[in-house]
């Protein structure tokens, strides 16, 4: 009770702020949450008719839509049908039935165009035909098979589009539209239980308000802030946080302010749990590619570690080799409590070969290259600090991390990105650093050559970027809680002597003894044991516990558990379907 309490706070609070700023058919509930008048039907009206498709209902104005729109207008029309005016009810109609639907060409994009499409050919059984010259019935199965095709590949090995801070809030909605408003209880219930899953997901890697760790889709220059995209306003709702600020009443996110779907209180405790250090692992399905490789993507295998200061977390990405670079990836960081800019260690190969747009999305390979930097220039931007490299491969063990990078030299950009907040406190000699954050220490040892460059204001970077070169370059980083030294110069003389910094492999000995060595393209080893990634559990975390291809997952917190089963039958193949992220 006390955590629905504070679930109502929260969700009050974000309307508030909400509300008068409202644009959008998503927004829209923010608005019928908090005014009664008939001002407020008539502004939905508005909303809606100008937004959403053709307002004409002559044939010769059909529009042709992206997958947003429908489902946001789905999803209202669910939530607050008793309240719409009859001319909204009359056109959301027309435009599901009648114009033509686009389904993107993301998972994320799918998933809330069959969402739309199912629940409008629930309500809708007055319509033969659907917009596409199917009939209404055979379009709700198509629907009905990539829905549960997903939920039952989620569960069985690891989301696709994986933690990723713009996209993540795109997978859930759809599970809380449908968790609330689909006709069938079994499919009610499966996307209750994913909905729960996927907050789950960011309840695990959860540290003071943001989401910590390696991200799929992260993007928008945004991963220097400590709050980023739409999970941003999730994380604060579910979970709650030290700030909350614009980034936090996110107005897309607004369908999740007033649903009936609550995840459980369980959630919340593993959240906020972060006086004792912990390891968090997930497998993640492999990320698809489609072009340019010639070998399948290898599973996506993430670890974090949480203590009361800081969060580290890295990802094995499982990519088949150039030109496969993901185009938004942030494969790694370490984050603790504080402003944007100031609260974040991240480093990237800003890889720009005009290959890896195409080998993920569908237009052709032979303008691709062109289109997508022509509507998001910042994916080819050459101090880029997000979009993982297919050079690019990394260990950690618990608080430290070995980066390592093999970049050949007729790259456009053969050198890596550091970035290190200015307002932490640097001291430096050769090639080693040592951070004073004022919540804890870090230590990183340079592997290669260096250039520092100081940078404000631009692009959304507010501090240091070391530029990394060599023929093997990287880096090594361990953190450290600040009570476990006397002091700052305690710290420093504590840490490891410089090495050869180009040999291979690379090897580090933690303040806590546990010796690590990485060798490129060779084995992770720890205490002089390999790795074996291929072992790992879909979830192993103190709190989470999920077999491969089992489709159970085990939370459990002081006492309290939940589990969630799927239903699954691992003796049957994976129901065919495309996915991509």
């Amino acid at each position: 009770m006390a955590y629905k309490e504070e679930l109502a706070q929260r969700r009050q609070q974000i309307l508030a702020a909400m509300a008068p700023k409202v644009s959008s058919t998503f927004g829209a509930h923010a608005l019928l949450a908090t005014e009664q008048d008939e001002a407020t039907m008539q502004r939905v009206q508005e909303l809606v008719t100008t937004t959403f498709g053709s307002q004409s209902a002559s044939p010769f104005a059909v529009a042709q839509m992206g997958c947003f729109d429908p489902f946001a207008a789905m999803f209202l029309l669910c939530r607050w049908q008793h309240r719409l005016t009859d001319a909204t009810k009359d056109h959301i109609k027309r435009v599901m039935t009648q114009d033509i639907h686009g389904r993107g060409n993301t998972e994320n994009h799918w998933l809330m165009h069959y969402t739309a499409q199912l629940l409008a050919a629930e309500r809708y059984t007055d319509i033969d035909t659907w917009w596409n010259g199917l009939p209404r019935q055979t379009y709700h199965a198509e629907a009905s098979r990539w829905i549960t095709g997903t939920i039952e590949r989620t569960a069985r090995i690891g989301h696709h589009e994986y933690d990723s801070t713009d996209y993540h809030g795109w997978h859930v909605l759809p599970m809380i539209a449908l968790a609330d408003h689909a006709a069938d209880p079994l499919l009610r219930q499966r996307a209750r239980d994913m909905a729960t899953l996927l907050i789950g997901d960011m309840a695990l890697e959860y540290f003071k308000g943001g989401w910590a760790g390696g991200h799929a889709r992260e993007g928008y220059r945004e991963n220097t802030w400590t709050a980023v995209g739409s999970s941003a306003t999730l994380l604060y709702l579910y979970f709650g946080g030290p700030s909350f600020g614009p980034m936090q009443a996110h107005q897309a996110m607004a369908p999740a302010l007033t649903a009936e779907y609550e995840p459980p209180a369980i959630l919340a405790a593993i959240a906020h749990d972060r006086q004792q250090p912990r390891v968090v692992k997930k497998t993640k399905a492999p990320r698809t590619i489609y072009r340019h490789v010639k070998r399948e993507s290898s599973p996506v295998y993430k670890t974090t570690y949480t203590n009361r200061s800081f969060a580290l977390g890295t990802t094995q990405t499982g990519l088949p080799g150039a030109p496969a670079g993901p185009i938004d990836l942030v494969s790694w960081d370490l984050t603790w409590e504080g402003p944007k800019h100031e609260a974040k260690i991240v480093s990237c190969h800003p890889y720009t070969d005009p290959g890896r747009f195409s080998a993920f999305l569908s237009e052709l390979p032979q303008r691709i290259g062109v289109s997508v930097p022509a509507a998001k220039p910042y994916l080819q931007f050459a101090d880029r600090l997000f979009g993982a490299s297919p050079y690019e491969q990394m260990m950690q063990h618990e608080n430290a991390a070995i980066l390592l990078y093999r970049i050949p030299p007729e790259d456009d950009h053969p050198y890596v990105n550091l970035y290190l907040p200015c307002t932490t406190a640097w001291r430096r000699d050769g090639q080693l650093l040592w951070g004073d954050t004022g919540q804890f220490y870090v230590f990183i040892r340079l592997l290669g050559a260096c250039k520092w460059e100081y940078v404000k204001d631009a692009d959304y970077i507010d501090g240091w970027v070391l530029r990394l070169c060599g023929a093997l370059t990287g880096l090594v980083l361990e953190a450290c809680e600040m009570d476990s030294y006397s002091d700052f110069d305690a710290f420093v003389s504590a840490a490891p002597a410089a090495a050869d910094n180009l040999s291979d492999p690379v090897s580090h000995t933690t303040q806590t003894g546990a010796h690590l060595e990485m060798t490129y393209d060779g084995a992770h080893r720890v205490n002089g044991e390999a790795i074996d990634y291929s072992t790992w559990k879909l979830y192993e975390a103190p709190e989470a516990q999920a077999e491969l291809d089992s489709g159970r997952v085990h939370f459990e917190h002081e006492g309290q558990s939940l589990r969630l089963d799927f239903g699954i039958d691992p003796t049957q193949p994976l129901i065919p379907m495309r996915v991509i992220g």
